[in-house]
């Protein structure tokens, strides 16, 4: 008697817009993967266009560095968008050079897929076959290199400050004006200082100076790290989507998770072991007070961070580390 075959279980549905990246690449597939934070276009598997309400898009940079005027945009995007053909004719019109639309176009591209891969917040995630963008063919990227990118740049928010609240919330200065003694380097971030009147957000300022929104958003961390900017109380519940790629037009609701919530360290647990090989990385709310050479220190953590420049020094067993991760911290606000 011949045994019955085992019953074959389906694939498990991707959880995060980078796993269906992964998917629609494998596939080699055309379209457009849209979600709350944005969408990817693909053409063979390569993605080709991002977009994002928290990254200004070529358009706005555009038209806000005065390249081109509003008026010659919308002229451009009535005629030759539903031929998705923009991009030829900004060059045919001689507005933009072929270098500068694939530098625009890739720049453009890497930040608005940073906040679209990033999404942690679940909601509904749809693919349209066959879609197109009004942009047309430019140039295509990678998903796997893309992915890597993304992972980079979500390390490097976390070395400058681990606090993602601040990403999304009103840029609140913890002083209405700041004294010229605590104005932050470079004239970027005092631009930037300038124009936070606890209304605008991340993204709000972003496209209001003409600059990438991962760029803002980098710099409001640094900002909030050197205590002039205030950081929101709570975190904001994370839960990973759960997202279904079909071949045809799918409209598919997240499955929510557990919201995750800091969770702060009683008073006298040990600070966190030095990550090997590297400085050790600022932790909010610790202090230097009682650190020797012998033993680590004991960080003091509240549901808020500090607010003032004094109120953020680094968690430490040596003196010679803490000098070189002050010399970092100096580096890096100068980047």
């Amino acid at each position: 008697m011949t045994a019955a075959p085992a019953a074959v279980r389906p694939p498990a549905p991707p959880q995060t817009p980078g796993e269906a990246l992964g998917l629609l690449a494998a596939r080699r597939a055309t379209g457009a993967l849209r979600g709350p934070l944005g969408s990817l276009h693909l053409v063979d598997g390569q993605v080709a266009h991002a977009d994002s309400p928290r990254a200004p898009g070529l358009a706005e940079l555009l038209t806000g560095c005065g390249r081109i005027t509003p008026g010659q945009w919308a002229e451009l995007l009535r005629l030759h968008g539903p031929r998705a053909r923009v991009g030829e004719a900004l060059v045919e019109r001689r507005l933009l050079t072929r270098g500068e639309l694939e530098l625009g176009h890739l720049g453009t591209l890497f930040d608005a897929a940073f906040f679209v891969l990033a999404d942690r917040t679940g909601g509904v995630w749809r693919f349209e076959p066959d879609a197109r963008h009004w942009l047309g063919p430019v140039a295509t990227v990678d998903p796997g290199r893309l992915r890597r990118e993304v992972e980079r740049r979500g390390r490097l928010l976390e070395r400058i400050w681990p606090w993602p609240q601040l990403d999304t919330a009103p840029v609140r200065p913890v002083v209405p004006v700041p004294r010229p003694s605590h104005r932050p380097p470079g004239r970027r971030r005092c631009e930037l200082l300038d124009h936070a009147d606890g209304r605008r957000t991340p993204a709000d300022l972003a496209r209001l100076l003409g600059r990438s929104g991962f760029g803002v958003t980098a710099d409001v961390r640094r900002l909030a790290a050197a205590g002039l900017l205030a950081a929101p109380r709570h975190a904001a519940p994370a839960v990973v989507p759960a997202v279904a790629v079909v071949p045809a037009v799918a409209v598919v609701s997240a499955t929510p998770g557990t919201p995750a919530t800091p969770v702060a360290p009683a008073p006298d647990a040990p600070a966190p072991a030095p990550q090997p090989g590297g400085l050790h990385r600022r932790v909010p709310g610790a202090t230097l007070a009682g650190a020797t050479p012998s033993g680590p220190v004991a960080p003091t953590r509240s549901d808020r961070p500090p607010t003032t420049a004094a109120a953020h020094p680094l968690a430490v067993p040596d003196p010679d580390i803490a000098l070189l991760t002050r010399v970092r911290t100096l580096l890096e606000a100068r980047l």
